[in-house]
């Protein structure tokens, strides 16, 4: 019988520690309020702040029945401008060159049947005549051929759009070193959890003492030898619960000692629990319920890097046909001006009126262009290394010589949009407004700590021993088997700080850090709006500067033939009227290339201030909601 009660004793235990360690890994029962989400609501109401005698509550909002809407639509021309229209005026490197070149054919097949036609030549000097005027043609052809030839590369990559931003997501280093954040945080929380791990423990003492007696019912002499081995466990509710068995031999030279050397052993159960201070599942799992808050803010951060990685590459891209383009209207703009010198030169050697004044003035702003086209082909090479260094693609390797030719062109299409839905998409998708209520939900969870950390401290521990005794460790574990000898122990320990004033200043340093994270996220939903709004309006005003830049650009190209079909004569005067007219030709079209691609970039701009960029471009964060993934978060194309 006595067998069966320590077996029954020892099932006990085990039983015991079973349940408490399945309370152990539960999840709290009354989780942390969340902040509302303010879905697609246009007003929100205002925030009451932390105070001293109660904890601050969260940022509501309200959801009107119905959200207004204001749309918004850009002004449309009376006559609107067709594609053709801009590009023409704007025309891509490889296809201005071959209109150039074009254009030097007619040229030269003219000026061939005037030669032809003169009467005043014979047919030898109307040969030589023609040859000269060939061999000119040719090299001014190949000096406007070496200009647009100069940001050439040995190798050339025609790259679209989506396929920049594809290579970026799946290379980018900047995106790469984002996605371990959340693996990291999937890791803290794994080790916060691990706090309700069991410990197998055991230890070994030997203690052996010498010293002089005053009496001989002391021993001299003792030797004790001690193992201990066992569980121990925290629970979700503070507890701390412990299964051990102890054998320990003693000897001694005493001589009135009946059994020496003895053996004694244990089995222990002990269990001790907060009542106040430390209890509850809430306080207890409050560092895992933070970490799982640092892991979603960490994805909310990813969302925000690989947002900001989509619109820096399309900027690139555009930034790269921009310069390439503007490489164009400057080659254009020179080959223009250095027809008008090639034209008075002749005519100076013909004897003509032509004056020093003009060939100078005509240099002069030749060498200025030049100069402009200097610094541009240095703007091509700087955007291809940074479209380069965003995608971060091996097949386009910085260190190689490859020419990046993109090879979609921007849109020019009038879209209408509603800006209070914009905002209320903004505010409803925006990553950085879910990441403030994060916060708020940590700050929450801080002062939820706090006071329980101010609470006094009541604890009960309750043991439970068994014990045993014999002559040999056999004979000790038999004793214990029978479990005759028991003991109980049952305490409460009470501890509570006079005056209390570090508890109680944490509780107020954690409610003042709840407000500071409250105003935060006003103030981010104050800028959130201030964006889209702004946003809304460059989009708008970016389309309606199209048409009048292209009219602009016509106009000038209209203004010039009207000045060379009128010119009888290339004096200083007309000379300098021509040549600005040429210049003013140029700028128009480099503003109506800004403005083109302003409108595009207005366009991406809007869609990344309402966090819809990664949505329309079909991008997703893959295995976000996995806790338990300790590696990167794969970010791509959603197949």
């Amino acid at each position: 019988m006595s067998l069966r009660h320590y077996f029954y004793s020892i099932l006990s235990g085990m039983v015991f520690v079973g349940v408490w360690s399945v309370a152990g890994c539960q999840a709290p029962k009354s989780d942390p309020s969340s902040v509302v989400s303010n879905g697609r609501a246009s007003r929100l109401q205002s925030v009451t702040l932390a105070n001293d005698e109660a904890p601050t509550t969260q940022p509501a909002v309200t959801v009107p029945e119905q959200v207004p809407s204001m749309p918004v639509q850009p002004q449309m021309p009376d006559s609107p401008v067709t594609v053709e229209e801009v590009y023409e005026q704007i025309p891509d490197p490889d296809e201005d060159m071959q209109r150039i070149v074009q254009e030097l054919d007619h040229e030269l097949a003219a000026f061939l049947l005037q030669v032809d036609a003169a009467t005043d030549a014979t047919e030898e000097q109307r040969n030589n005549r023609k040859e000269r005027i060939k061999d000119q043609y040719d090299q001014r052809r190949q000096k406007i051929l070496s200009r647009y030839e100069s940001i050439r590369r040995p190798k050339q990559v025609s790259l679209s759009l989506a396929e920049a931003i594809e290579r970026g997501l799946r290379h980018s280093y900047y995106m790469q070193a984002s996605s371990y954040a959340p693996a990291i945080d999937a890791a803290r929380i794994v080790e916060a959890e691990a706090q309700f791990d069991a410990v197998f423990y055991t230890s070994f003492i030997n203690d052996k003492s010498d010293r002089p007696t005053a009496s001989q019912l002391m021993s001299s002499e003792a030797l004790t030898r001690g193992f201990e081995s066992g569980l121990r466990k925290r629970l979700a509710t503070g507890a701390a619960v412990r299964t051990a068995y102890q054998l320990q031999r003693s000897s001694t030279n005493l001589t009135f000692q009946t059994m020496n050397p003895s053996y004694f052993n244990s089995f222990i159960v002990e269990f001790a629990q907060p009542l106040m201070r430390g209890f509850g599942l809430d306080f207890n799992r409050s560092q895992i319920e933070l970490s799982r808050l640092d892991r979603r803010i960490s994805v909310e951060q990813l969302r925000q890097r690989v947002r900001e990685t989509v619109y820096n590459t399309e900027q690139a891209y555009w930034e790269l046909m921009q310069a390439r383009r503007l490489i164009s209207v400057t080659a254009r703009l020179l080959a223009e001006l250095e027809n008008i010198l090639y034209q008075l030169e002749q005519r100076a050697l013909a004897s003509y009126d032509v004056y020093a004044i003009q060939l100078e003035m005509t240099r002069s702003r030749i060498e200025q262009q030049q100069a402009e086209f200097i610094r541009l082909r240095n703007n091509v090479r700087n955007a291809e290394d940074k479209l380069k260094s965003l995608i971060n693609d091996p097949a386009l390797n910085l260190a190689e010589d490859i020419e990046i030719i993109p090879s979609d062109v921007p849109t020019i299409e009038p879209i209408m949009v509603d800006r209070i839905g914009e905002v209320a998409i903004g505010l409803e998708n925006r990553s950085e407004l879910r990441e403030a209520r994060l916060a708020i939900q940590q700050a929450q969870i801080a002062i939820g700590a706090a006071k329980n950390q101010a609470l006094p401290k009541l604890d009960v521990v309750f043991r439970y021993v068994v014990n045993g005794l014999g002559s040999n460790a056999d004979r000790a574990f038999s004793q214990l088997s029978e479990n005759d000898f028991h003991d109980y122990y049952l305490a409460l320990e009470f501890e509570w700080p006079i005056a209390n004033r570090g508890p109680q200043a944490k509780i107020r340093q954690a409610r003042l850090q709840q407000a500071q994270a409250t105003v935060a996220y006003r103030a981010q939903i104050e800028n959130v709006i201030l964006q889209i709004q702004q946003a809304v309006r460059v989009f708008q005003s970016s389309f309606e500067q199209i048409e009048p830049n292209v009219r602009s650009a016509q106009a000038s190209r209209n203004q010039l033939q009207a000045i060379q079909a009128r010119m009888i004569r290339r004096d200083p005067s007309n000379l300098e009227v021509e040549l600005s007219a040429h210049e003013s030709l140029s700028y128009a079209r480099q503003n109506l290339l800004q403005v083109v691609l302003g409108y595009n970039l207005a366009l991406t701009n809007l869609e990344r201030q309402k966090d819809t960029l990664l949505r329309d471009y079909n991008i997703v964060i893959k295995d976000v909601d996995n806790e338990k993934r300790m590696q990167p978060l794969p970010v791509g194309l959603n197949q």
